[in-house]
């Protein structure tokens, strides 16, 4: 009677067993990956994606709107000569030197930029030779000028006193105006002094000519 007795609840236990084993194993395939913290990363990982829209076509999409809007290749071109009108402000003086603003309006229907220094000399009337040496920089260069349509940079230019050398040394030339180029460009630009005026042929101790760099506006008082 015990020994029947004994089996039947070492029958009861197993079944017991058996039935937890199947109720785990069931929760483990309900419940997915064994292991959470890779699946909840991963899902971390796919939502933030999709949130962010950072997918590799619109990573590369969004970098070239950034790069073109800061500059690359929708930057503003230098302007040419081609692209302005070239004209004179009106002449202060001091101390021997006559300062004159080379005025530069943007004359296309597009903005361009300005930078540095022009270069200047004089040129003689006639046959437009340069006249002695090319103007030398004065002072350092400025910060880039954005000419919209229509608006106007200046550079003064210094014009010595001819009568500040030594005769022999200047050797006194008849000029009619001033070759410009303005800054990194190979075409050149003239511009008419209204009296014309004379200037140095000869090699001066002091430069005949100084040139300041492009600033925004007119350069009028």
């Amino acid at each position: 009677m015990k020994t029947r007795q004994a089996a039947t609840r070492l029958g009861l236990l197993a079944m017991g067993a058996t039935a937890i084993l199947l109720t785990a194993a069931c929760g483990n395939l309900q419940g997915g990956s064994p292991a959470p913290t890779t699946s909840g990363s991963g899902a971390s990982t796919s939502s933030t994606a999709t949130s962010s829209g950072t997918s590799p076509s619109g990573s590369t999409s969004g970098t070239t709107g950034q790069a073109g809007a800061t500059g690359g290749t929708g930057a503003t071109p230098e302007c040419h000569a081609a692209d302005l009108k070239l004209t004179l402000g009106q002449s202060e003086g001091t101390a021997g030197t006559i300062y004159v603003p080379l005025i530069f309006t943007n004359k296309s229907n597009k903005s361009c930029v300005m930078v540095g220094f022009p270069g200047v000399s004089y040129v003689a009337p006639g046959n437009g030779k340069q006249v002695g040496a090319a103007a030398q920089r004065d002072g350092a260069a400025g910060a880039q000028v954005t000419l919209k349509p229509g608006a106007s940079a200046s550079a003064a230019v210094g014009m010595t006193d001819y009568n500040v050398f030594d005769a022999s040394v200047c050797q006194p030339t008849p000029v009619s105006g001033f070759r410009v180029y303005p800054p990194d460009e190979t075409a050149s630009m003239y511009v008419a002094l209204p009296n014309g005026g004379t200037g140095c042929a000869g090699n001066t101790p002091s430069p005949q000519l100084r040139v300041q760099t492009i600033k925004a506006g007119t350069g009028q008082s």
